[in-house]
């Protein structure tokens, strides 16, 4: 039987590639920064690993201002978008 294809996306924290279900995808909404794995924004998005290295570095480093290409105004903290990860049951 054949199986559907599954997307890898890649973190901007650590660089390693999984597939998208386990990642948490972020865009940039009126210079908000919005989780949206349950919601289709469309735009440019960029993905990290549900883990609290990854979204600290990210957050840290400004790499998802990077990858976004486009200024945040106001940043979630970290524990925020790893318990909304968690609440939608992405793998961590």
């Amino acid at each position: 039987m054949k199986k559907g294809h599954i997307p890898i996306r890649t973190c901007v924290a650590c660089r390693i590639k999984r597939p998208a279900y386990e990642m948490i995808r972020l865009a940039v909404l009126e210079k908000v920064l919005v989780k949206t794995n349950q919601i289709n924004i469309g735009g440019r998005g960029c993905y990290i690993c549900p883990s609290k290295i990854c979204a600290e570095k990210a957050l840290k480093k400004r790499l998802l201002q990077k990858a976004l290409r486009s200024e945040i105004e106001i940043l979630p903290s970290v524990q925020s978008i790893l318990d909304r990860s968690r609440q939608k049951g992405v793998c961590g």
